[in-house]
Protein backbone atom coordinates (compact mmCIF):
# COMPACT_ATOMS: atom_id res chain seq x y z
CA UNK A 1 0.00 0.00 0.00
CA UNK A 2 1.08 3.31 -0.74
CA UNK A 3 1.61 6.53 1.06
CA UNK A 4 -1.25 8.41 -0.29
CA UNK A 5 -3.40 4.98 0.08
CA UNK A 6 -2.13 4.14 4.41
CA UNK A 7 -3.47 8.28 4.21
CA UNK A 8 -6.68 7.92 2.89
CA UNK A 9 -7.46 4.68 4.30
CA UNK A 10 -6.68 6.39 8.28
CA UNK A 11 -8.62 9.44 7.30
CA UNK A 12 -11.24 6.68 6.00
CA UNK A 13 -11.85 5.77 9.18
CA UNK A 14 -11.43 8.70 11.25
CA UNK A 15 -14.20 10.43 9.54
CA UNK A 16 -16.21 7.45 10.40
CA UNK A 17 -15.28 7.85 13.75
CA UNK A 18 -16.33 11.20 13.96
CA UNK A 19 -19.83 10.39 12.46
CA UNK A 20 -20.69 7.87 14.77
CA UNK A 21 -18.77 8.64 18.29
CA UNK A 22 -19.45 5.21 19.57
CA UNK A 23 -17.17 4.04 17.47
CA UNK A 24 -14.40 5.58 19.62
CA UNK A 25 -14.91 3.67 22.37
CA UNK A 26 -14.79 0.33 19.79
CA UNK A 27 -11.54 1.71 18.65
CA UNK A 28 -9.86 1.07 22.01
CA UNK A 29 -10.49 -2.69 22.36
CA UNK A 30 -7.79 -4.70 21.85
CA UNK A 31 -9.06 -6.74 18.92
CA UNK A 32 -9.96 -3.80 16.90
CA UNK A 33 -6.58 -2.12 16.78
CA UNK A 34 -5.66 -5.88 15.13
CA UNK A 35 -7.75 -5.31 12.59
CA UNK A 36 -7.13 -2.48 12.12
CA UNK A 37 -3.20 -3.52 11.70
CA UNK A 38 -4.63 -6.02 9.28
CA UNK A 39 -6.61 -3.62 6.76
CA UNK A 40 -3.62 -0.78 6.88
CA UNK A 41 -0.93 -3.23 5.80
CA UNK A 42 -3.61 -5.12 2.86
CA UNK A 43 -1.88 -4.57 -0.62
CA UNK A 44 -3.85 -2.22 -2.11
CA UNK A 45 -2.32 -3.30 -6.50
CA UNK A 46 -4.08 -5.71 -8.31
CA UNK A 47 -1.85 -7.75 -11.04
CA UNK A 48 -3.49 -9.44 -13.86
CA UNK A 49 -4.03 -13.60 -12.90
CA UNK A 50 -1.68 -15.57 -14.71
CA UNK A 51 -4.67 -18.46 -15.21
CA UNK A 52 -6.55 -16.46 -17.70
CA UNK A 53 -7.67 -13.43 -19.02
CA UNK A 54 -10.33 -11.02 -17.37
CA UNK A 55 -9.05 -12.26 -14.04
CA UNK A 56 -7.05 -10.35 -11.81
CA UNK A 57 -5.26 -11.19 -8.10
CA UNK A 58 -4.52 -8.67 -5.19
CA UNK A 59 -0.79 -8.67 -4.53
CA UNK A 60 -0.06 -9.52 -1.30
CA UNK A 61 3.46 -9.41 0.18
CA UNK A 62 2.86 -13.15 1.36
CA UNK A 63 0.24 -15.70 1.69
CA UNK A 64 0.91 -14.70 5.68
CA UNK A 65 -0.13 -11.45 4.93
CA UNK A 66 -3.17 -12.67 2.90
CA UNK A 67 -4.23 -14.92 5.59
CA UNK A 68 -4.03 -12.63 7.97
CA UNK A 69 -6.17 -9.97 6.30
CA UNK A 70 -8.91 -12.69 5.74
CA UNK A 71 -9.08 -13.49 9.08
CA UNK A 72 -9.72 -10.14 10.34
CA UNK A 73 -13.34 -9.69 8.65
CA UNK A 74 -15.36 -11.66 10.73
CA UNK A 75 -13.95 -9.60 14.04
CA UNK A 76 -14.41 -6.57 12.51
CA UNK A 77 -18.25 -7.34 11.96
CA UNK A 78 -18.15 -8.91 15.16
CA UNK A 79 -16.76 -5.28 16.86
CA UNK A 80 -18.76 -2.68 14.63
CA UNK A 81 -22.38 -2.67 16.02
CA UNK A 82 -23.74 -1.38 12.40
CA UNK A 83 -21.86 -4.29 11.12
CA UNK A 84 -23.17 -6.94 13.93
CA UNK A 85 -27.26 -5.33 13.16
CA UNK A 86 -26.52 -6.10 9.19
CA UNK A 87 -24.93 -9.63 9.19
CA UNK A 88 -27.98 -10.71 12.16
CA UNK A 89 -30.34 -9.86 9.17
CA UNK A 90 -27.87 -11.38 6.47
CA UNK A 91 -28.48 -14.68 8.06
CA UNK A 92 -32.34 -14.65 7.83
CA UNK A 93 -32.36 -13.26 4.64
CA UNK A 94 -29.44 -15.22 3.09
CA UNK A 95 -30.48 -18.74 4.54
CA UNK A 96 -33.99 -18.36 3.00
CA UNK A 97 -33.09 -17.28 -0.14
CA UNK A 98 -29.90 -20.01 -0.80
CA UNK A 99 -32.93 -22.66 0.25
CA UNK A 100 -35.24 -21.53 -2.41
CA UNK A 101 -32.42 -21.59 -4.93
CA UNK A 102 -31.45 -25.25 -3.91
CA UNK A 103 -35.24 -26.21 -3.59
CA UNK A 104 -35.58 -25.20 -7.66
CA UNK A 105 -32.16 -27.45 -8.40
CA UNK A 106 -33.36 -31.47 -9.32
CA UNK A 107 -31.26 -32.86 -7.12
CA UNK A 108 -32.33 -35.25 -4.18
CA UNK A 109 -30.90 -33.45 -0.88
CA UNK A 110 -31.52 -35.89 1.92
CA UNK A 111 -28.52 -37.56 2.87
CA UNK A 112 -25.90 -35.82 0.37
CA UNK A 113 -22.70 -34.96 1.63
CA UNK A 114 -22.12 -30.98 1.46
CA UNK A 115 -18.71 -28.82 2.04
CA UNK A 116 -18.80 -25.10 1.95
CA UNK A 117 -16.16 -23.25 1.28
CA UNK A 118 -15.12 -20.00 3.21
CA UNK A 119 -19.11 -20.34 5.36
CA UNK A 120 -18.30 -17.88 7.94
CA UNK A 121 -20.41 -18.42 10.27
CA UNK A 122 -22.36 -21.25 8.62
CA UNK A 123 -25.61 -19.64 7.18
CA UNK A 124 -25.62 -21.52 3.57
CA UNK A 125 -24.64 -24.97 5.45
CA UNK A 126 -28.29 -24.10 7.59
CA UNK A 127 -29.58 -24.23 4.09
CA UNK A 128 -28.41 -27.53 3.13
CA UNK A 129 -29.26 -28.90 6.72
CA UNK A 130 -32.76 -27.81 6.31
CA UNK A 131 -33.47 -29.74 2.81
CA UNK A 132 -32.00 -33.07 4.65
CA UNK A 133 -28.20 -32.73 3.61
CA UNK A 134 -24.85 -33.52 5.62
CA UNK A 135 -23.43 -30.76 5.56
CA UNK A 136 -20.44 -29.00 7.79
CA UNK A 137 -18.84 -25.88 6.30
CA UNK A 138 -15.02 -24.43 6.56
CA UNK A 139 -13.36 -20.99 7.30
CA UNK A 140 -10.16 -19.21 8.24
CA UNK A 141 -12.37 -17.73 10.99
CA UNK A 142 -15.22 -19.84 11.84
CA UNK A 143 -15.79 -17.71 15.22
CA UNK A 144 -16.06 -19.14 18.87
CA UNK A 145 -18.61 -21.76 19.20
CA UNK A 146 -19.59 -22.79 15.77
CA UNK A 147 -21.49 -25.72 15.57
CA UNK A 148 -21.68 -25.30 11.74
CA UNK A 149 -17.93 -24.49 10.63
CA UNK A 150 -14.61 -25.72 11.28
CA UNK A 151 -11.69 -23.80 10.92
CA UNK A 152 -10.04 -24.63 7.56
CA UNK A 153 -8.40 -23.16 4.39
CA UNK A 154 -10.06 -24.19 0.91
CA UNK A 155 -6.14 -24.10 -0.49
CA UNK A 156 -5.23 -27.10 1.71
CA UNK A 157 -8.76 -29.30 2.55
CA UNK A 158 -7.99 -32.08 5.00
CA UNK A 159 -11.19 -34.03 3.46
CA UNK A 160 -10.44 -37.48 1.54
CA UNK A 161 -10.10 -38.04 -2.07
CA UNK A 162 -13.89 -38.29 -3.76
CA UNK A 163 -15.66 -37.80 -0.36
CA UNK A 164 -17.79 -35.71 -0.64
CA UNK A 165 -21.38 -34.72 -3.28
CA UNK A 166 -21.45 -31.83 -3.46
CA UNK A 167 -18.55 -28.51 -3.00
CA UNK A 168 -20.67 -25.08 -2.37
CA UNK A 169 -18.63 -21.66 -1.85
CA UNK A 170 -20.04 -18.12 -2.39
CA UNK A 171 -16.39 -16.68 -1.60
CA UNK A 172 -14.41 -17.29 -4.60
CA UNK A 173 -13.74 -13.66 -4.52
CA UNK A 174 -11.97 -14.39 -1.63
CA UNK A 175 -9.10 -16.90 -3.22
CA UNK A 176 -5.25 -16.47 -2.90
CA UNK A 177 -4.46 -19.27 -5.54
CA UNK A 178 -7.08 -20.06 -7.68
CA UNK A 179 -5.70 -23.21 -9.64
CA UNK A 180 -5.53 -24.47 -6.07
CA UNK A 181 -8.93 -24.48 -4.68
CA UNK A 182 -10.03 -26.00 -7.86
CA UNK A 183 -7.46 -28.93 -7.58
CA UNK A 184 -8.64 -29.08 -4.54
CA UNK A 185 -12.32 -29.41 -5.23
CA UNK A 186 -11.87 -31.63 -7.86
CA UNK A 187 -9.82 -33.74 -5.58
CA UNK A 188 -12.74 -34.48 -2.73
CA UNK A 189 -15.50 -34.18 -5.22
CA UNK A 190 -16.97 -37.73 -6.01
CA UNK A 191 -17.38 -38.15 -9.90
CA UNK A 192 -20.17 -37.20 -10.79
CA UNK A 193 -20.56 -34.58 -7.88
CA UNK A 194 -21.70 -31.16 -7.87
CA UNK A 195 -19.78 -27.55 -7.35
CA UNK A 196 -22.29 -24.66 -7.16
CA UNK A 197 -20.78 -21.31 -6.70
CA UNK A 198 -22.54 -17.79 -6.23
CA UNK A 199 -20.54 -15.55 -8.18
CA UNK A 200 -21.26 -11.93 -8.53
CA UNK A 201 -21.33 -9.56 -11.47
CA UNK A 202 -17.20 -8.21 -11.83
CA UNK A 203 -15.51 -5.20 -12.72
CA UNK A 204 -17.22 -4.88 -16.29
CA UNK A 205 -20.09 -5.34 -15.28
CA UNK A 206 -20.48 -2.51 -12.43
CA UNK A 207 -18.82 -3.94 -9.33
CA UNK A 208 -15.31 -3.35 -7.91
CA UNK A 209 -13.61 -5.42 -5.41
CA UNK A 210 -13.90 -4.31 -1.67
CA UNK A 211 -11.10 -4.31 0.69
CA UNK A 212 -11.59 -8.11 2.11
CA UNK A 213 -11.27 -8.97 -2.02
CA UNK A 214 -8.70 -10.72 -3.30
CA UNK A 215 -9.72 -12.16 -6.53
CA UNK A 216 -11.44 -10.59 -9.43
CA UNK A 217 -13.09 -11.20 -12.45
CA UNK A 218 -13.86 -8.45 -15.46
CA UNK A 219 -17.00 -10.44 -16.22
CA UNK A 220 -18.36 -13.49 -14.36
CA UNK A 221 -18.23 -15.22 -18.21
CA UNK A 222 -14.08 -15.64 -17.41
CA UNK A 223 -14.52 -17.25 -14.40
CA UNK A 224 -16.52 -19.61 -16.07
CA UNK A 225 -14.07 -20.31 -18.62
CA UNK A 226 -11.16 -20.67 -16.19
CA UNK A 227 -13.22 -23.64 -14.59
CA UNK A 228 -14.02 -25.23 -17.78
CA UNK A 229 -10.48 -24.92 -19.13
CA UNK A 230 -9.57 -26.83 -15.88
CA UNK A 231 -11.95 -29.52 -16.85
CA UNK A 232 -15.10 -28.45 -14.32
CA UNK A 233 -17.90 -29.00 -17.09
CA UNK A 234 -20.58 -26.19 -16.47
CA UNK A 235 -24.36 -27.92 -16.54
CA UNK A 236 -26.62 -25.14 -14.83
CA UNK A 237 -26.47 -21.41 -14.89
CA UNK A 238 -28.96 -18.56 -13.81
CA UNK A 239 -29.17 -15.03 -12.40
CA UNK A 240 -29.73 -13.85 -8.53
CA UNK A 241 -30.16 -10.73 -6.79
CA UNK A 242 -29.60 -11.66 -3.40
CA UNK A 243 -26.91 -11.37 -1.86
CA UNK A 244 -26.04 -9.18 -4.68
CA UNK A 245 -26.14 -9.63 -8.18
CA UNK A 246 -24.66 -12.15 -10.00
CA UNK A 247 -25.32 -15.73 -10.84
CA UNK A 248 -25.67 -18.94 -9.75
CA UNK A 249 -23.48 -21.17 -11.69
CA UNK A 250 -23.23 -25.26 -11.40
CA UNK A 251 -20.45 -27.65 -12.94
CA UNK A 252 -19.22 -31.34 -12.70
CA UNK A 253 -16.00 -33.08 -13.12
CA UNK A 254 -15.34 -33.92 -17.05
CA UNK A 255 -16.24 -37.65 -17.49
CA UNK A 256 -12.34 -39.15 -17.08
CA UNK A 257 -10.88 -36.26 -15.32
CA UNK A 258 -8.75 -37.55 -12.39
CA UNK A 259 -8.28 -35.57 -9.31
CA UNK A 260 -4.93 -33.59 -9.31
Amino acid sequence: MGRFSRLSYLYKEFTKMLKKPSLFLELFHREYWAVLRANFAVGKSWSENAQGQGLQKRNYASYEDYLAHQKVKLDYIHLVKEEREGLADYHVKYCEALRERLEKLPVAWPGKTVLCLAARLGTEVKSFLQLGGFAVGIDLNPGENNSYVLYGDFHDLVFPDHSVDVVFSNSFDHVYDIDKVISEIKRVLKMGGLLLLEVQQGSDQGRKPGLYESFWWSKIDALAALLEERQLKMVGRFPIEYPWEGEFLIFTPSQGDSAD
